[in-house]
């Protein structure tokens, strides 16, 4: 990647939704740093604790509204837009959600970049835009699409603050999680989730395909113990549950390679160079993989099974990928 110099530039980058979105910003927001950026960002319950403390100057929540599909609380809307107000240059509007947008308008931001689907989505893009100073250009959902990193960098690029492509930036990346410390071992770690099941399965069938896989160990969320515990009796291997966001980080970044759909674990491995099994849905799934692949990590996609096929075969194809993985990084 190839800057220039944007020392003193006060940059908000607005990213309030899930992990797996937070972590895609990550190689723009290092880009910036190494220009002399100072970092802002406004964020989401699920991802305000993702980061070092020491990546961005100020953290700035947006709460979800329970009561709209797509909203955040009057409470921390306002908040977030009297903390903003006055205290940035530049705005990269990383999200598609509305108060995305209306949030750095309001707050009076100079500069705001973010994304329009020209006529793809008439009525949204003239919304976008109206609320941009610079937009750039994004598919609409359902087309092939560049790599979710390459699409937020684009908007960096487009505020002239950096150039070129985005860095596989792997030990500055582990550092802004803070796993720099952890090392890895040779133990395959499956993160058991209701969306590893495929459709029309249940646990005790995912948990026959996983007997295929060899010295495995299961990572669940507390909140999903429970569905791990099924796992972990029908396929035999040890379940871990985690909580804090820090233990997962930890475990993905400790783990020699990674069995999971599609996720946040998925984005947190390809973040810390963790290799990954990545599994992704049998419709659509390869072109889902162009723009959601793990960006730091070797990695394998895997289709979801087809409606005939065994849980033995699909074991199969799993311990096929983990195993080619194993040692890669």
């Amino acid at each position: 990647m190839t800057t220039r110099t944007s020392s003193a530039v006060r940059v908000l980058l607005v990213r309030m939704d899930g992990i797996g979105d937070a972590l895609a910003m990550l190689p723009l927001a290092l880009g910036l740093r190494d220009t002399g950026c100072t970092l802002g960002a406004v964020l989401s319950p699920r991802n305000q604790d993702l980061f070092a403390r020491d990546l961005f100057a100020r953290v700035h929540v947006l709460v979800p509204d329970s009561t709209r599909l797509h909203g955040s609380t009057e409470e921390s809307f306002e908040r977030a837009r009297a903390e903003i107000s006055g205290n940035y240059d530049v705005a990269l509007i990383c999200s598609e959600e509305p108060d995305a947008y209306r949030l750095p308008a309001l707050a009076g931001t100079p500069v705001r970049v973010g994304f329009w689907n020209a006529f793809e989505k008439p009525f949204k893009s003239l919304w976008t835009r109206w609320r941009c100073t610079r937009v750039v250009y994004r598919p609409a959902a359902w087309v092939e699409q560049p790599h979710e990193v390459r699409q937020l960098f684009a908007l960096g690029v487009k505020a002239g603050l950096v150039r070129g492509e985005p860095a596989h930036a792997l030990t500055a990346s582990r550092e802004a999680l803070n796993v720099d410390h952890v090392s890895r071992v040779d133990v395959i770690a499956i993160q058991a989730t209701r969306k590893l099941i495929p459709p029309g399965r249940d646990a005790a069938w995912m948990g026959e395909a996983l007997r295929a896989v060899p010295k495995a160990r299961l990572l669940a969320h507390t909140a999903e113990l429970g569905l791990g515990r099924q796992l972990s009796a029908a396929s035999g291997h040890p379940c871990d549950p985690l909580g804090a966001k820090g233990q997962w980080l930890r475990a993905v970044a400790a783990a020699g390679v990674l069995i999971t759909p599609d996720s946040g674990a998925a984005h947190v491995a390809g973040a810390v160079g963790t290799p990954v099994a990545d599994i992704f849905p049998r419709e659509h799934g390869q072109r889902l993989a162009t723009q959601w692949y793990p960006w730091n990590s070797p990695y394998r996609v895997i289709l979801e099974p087809s409606e005939d096929e065994s849980a033995a075969a699909y074991g199969a194809r799993l311990l096929e990928a983990a195993a080619g993985l194993l040692g890669s990084h």
